[in-house]
């Protein structure tokens, strides 16, 4: 066995040819998510850059394994991200796990979490069988026997859920007298493609601000958050983000995009033929992608607000779509999706090592 930092060119390209390979007849499976293992393979963007990435195959005889260790000097986590695996690895598993352990004690840091693939904006959770294992745009995607393995060798582990939404179903669920009182004390604006930038930089700002005390998060700035978001630019429309407004400032925001993975083919994108097939269709279910309210407006609906706002203004388009990932723990907004929703979407999986 052997394990190697990757480095060199060659075994970049041999790190995604693994990929491709150990998916090759799976049909739902999507490259979208290679996307970001490039980007931090080749460290492309000022997040990649700054971050401590160091990516590794396991072999023997063939590449059985690859993942991407990831830490940030705001966070005393280790994040072992973008990990995939050949079934019967469980050898494999628990060398880059040993690997993780003596890189821990290096950088001082508390904690490994296998789930997170850098950042939570880049996607969290092994994904559970049992529900439905269509790969969504902005979710995780992996093998059946992903969660077997791991549950084998790692005693701790956090739950994360989606759900499915029914427009009509969800109105019906909301309040009125509360959302009276938001509508009179709050408005609500779309974002402006025109000053795009300008608007990711204030969205950016605003996912710190709200975002900053969830669990496994890790510190974006609001110009790398435009980084990220200026590759959708092309497919985004003014409705997809929705900002809260108070005295002529943003004070939370939800976004909603379709799921764009309707439109690709396997295994691999094509951003341009996914742009053609967006102007002569759409997508049938929306995403919720996530929602975030500044500290000293919460606790008054204004979330339930945003949702009741976003769902009541696309539901001509959307009538069905899913929630992003809920950490279990999260027991308000688990407890609000399950009155809202038709079902749970998706199980993920997060494990957590500490030294």
């Amino acid at each position: 066995m052997k394990l190697i930092e990757v480095k060199t060119k060659h075994d970049k390209k041999r790190y995604i040819k693994f990929i491709y390979e150990l998916y090759k007849n799976d049909n739902n499976f999507s490259d979208m998510n290679l996307i970001l293992v490039k980007n931090f393979l080749y460290k492309k963007d000022n997040y990649a850059k700054r971050a401590n990435v160091i990516p590794i195959i396991v072999e023997e005889e063939q590449i059985k394994l690859v993942c991407i260790f990831i830490s940030t000097n705001d966070s005393e986590e280790l994040k072992l991200s973008f990990l995939e695996f050949r079934p019967n690895s469980r050898k494999y598993i628990e060398e880059v796990i040993n690997y993780g352990k003596k890189l821990m004690r290096k950088l001082h840091l508390r904690k490994m979490i296998i789930g997170i693939n850098g950042q939570v904006s880049y996607g969290l959770g092994i994904l559970v069988p049992g529900f439905n294992n269509k790969f969504e745009f902005n979710s995780n995607y992996n093998f059946d026997y992903y969660v077997k393995e791991l549950d084998e060798i790692i005693k701790i582990k956090k739950r994360a859920f989606s759900y499915n939404y029914d427009a009509e179903h969800s109105l019906s669920f909301f309040d009125k007298a509360m959302l009276d009182e938001i509508n009179k004390n709050y408005t609500f604006r779309y974002m402006n493609k025109k000053r795009f930038k300008e608007e990711m930089i204030k969205f950016g700002d605003l996912c710190d601000k709200t975002l900053s005390n969830t669990p496994y998060y890790s510190y974006k700035t609001p110009y790398e958050m435009y980084q990220l978001m200026k590759q959708m630019k092309f497919l985004m429309k003014n409705e997809d983000i929705i900002f809260a407004m108070k005295d002529g400032k943003e004070v939370g925001f939800v976004y909603t995009h379709p799921d764009y993975a309707e439109f690709f083919d396997r295994p691999k994108i094509n951003y341009l033929k996914l742009f053609f097939r967006m102007l002569k269709g759409k997508p049938k279910n929306l995403i919720y992608n996530v929602i975030g309210v500044l500290p000293e407006h919460q606790k008054i609906g204004l979330a339930v607000g945003l949702i009741n706002y976003s769902i009541e203004m696309r539901r001509s388009e959307y009538s069905k779509g899913v929630s992003s990932f809920i950490l279990e723990d999260n027991t308000e907004s688990n407890n609000l999706c399950k009155k809202m929703a038709v079902g749970i979407n998706k199980e993920y999986r997060l494990y957590e090592i500490e030294e």
